[in-house]
């Protein structure tokens, strides 16, 4: 099958191979491979994106953007690490092929969302807080791309291994029929082509009733949020020995080590609060507290 030939060298354009296998797919009536085709030639949008492959979801590394030195490493704890430097890569496989030729060919950057972004600098101890970014290597997009190839060439296999060799993009009605019957061609078989994620959503709160300078309202906030009382207690201190901050973005020492606390306990699921949530809840509610927002 020409399918074959196409997918076990890298020298053919991985674009023409998707397309030729949009056309067997499409002939043999396998609804499936052709969703998941389609969507690696445009990309991952939509209802598409509740099938992104576990293949497209990659981890960077964490680094701040110094003006004066450039990327440097960004150390928060490890279990927000690991949820913070995960990405779904949802673009198409052209647009990955491109960001792996541009002129940054060693690595790519990964913004945060603004939420994602204001959570993060939240937690940097420092009178300027730089801005975190993912860094990736561009190896690992390339990774994406080589598996494309390989679950092609296991699908173009496994027709031929049910007979359904076509007469160049031609097929029989017995090979039609064999292709939808056969469970042995059927998506699930290949590892990999279909995952489950779901989008991380920064979920909106209201802090109205918080009243600057007046920690009995924050605290009454909090533990509508699921805060215990010595959790509350220790943020009273925190607030009560640092020097009050000039802007959201940069909080007191101790109140962003407490800050990166309630952020990791939500990471290990102490707290019922996502991680991107959690940072941004409590960056929004210490703002209103101090009058900065």
């Amino acid at each position: 099958m020409q399918l074959q030939e196409l997918a076990s060298s890298s020298d053919h354009d991985i674009s023409e191979l998707l397309r030729k296998s949009l056309m067997v797919a499409t002939k043999l009536g396998l609804s499936e491979f052709r969703d998941w085709i389609m969507a690696e030639l445009n990309g991952y949008s939509g209802k598409s994106r509740e099938m992104l492959p576990d293949y497209r979801v990659i981890h960077g590394q964490l680094q701040v953007q110094n003006p004066y030195h450039g990327l440097q490493p960004f150390l928060v704890p490890q279990q927000l690490h690991d949820r913070v430097t995960e990405i779904n890569i949802t673009e198409s496989v052209a647009s990955i092929h491109q960001l792996i030729t541009g002129p940054e060919q060693g690595h790519i950057v990964s913004f945060f969302t603004p939420d994602q972004e204001r959570m993060l600098m939240s937690l940097q101890q420092s009178i300027v807080p730089l801005r975190p970014v993912r860094v990736v290597g561009a190896n690992k997009l390339l990774a994406i791309l080589n598996t494309v190839r390989t679950r092609i060439l296991e699908w173009a296999l496994s027709l031929e291994s049910e007979g359904i060799l076509g007469d160049g993009l031609s097929f029989s009605a017995s090979e039609k029929k064999t292709a939808m019957q056969s469970q042995n061609i059927r998506i699930e078989n290949f590892q990999g082509i279909l995952g489950n994620v779901q989008d991380s959503s920064v979920t909106q709160t209201n802090t109205q009733t918080i009243t600057p300078s007046d920690f009995s309202s924050l605290a009454r906030y909090l533990t509508t949020k699921g805060l215990n009382e010595d959790q509350i207690r220790e943020l009273e201190i925190a607030v009560q020995e640092d020097p009050e901050p000039r802007s959201d973005k940069g909080f007191g020492p101790r109140v962003s080590a407490w800050m990166g606390k309630m952020v990791t306990l939500a990471a290990s699921g102490g707290w019922e609060v996502g991680v991107a949530t959690a940072g941004t809840l409590l960056a929004t509610a210490l703002g209103k507290f101090y009058g900065l927002g």
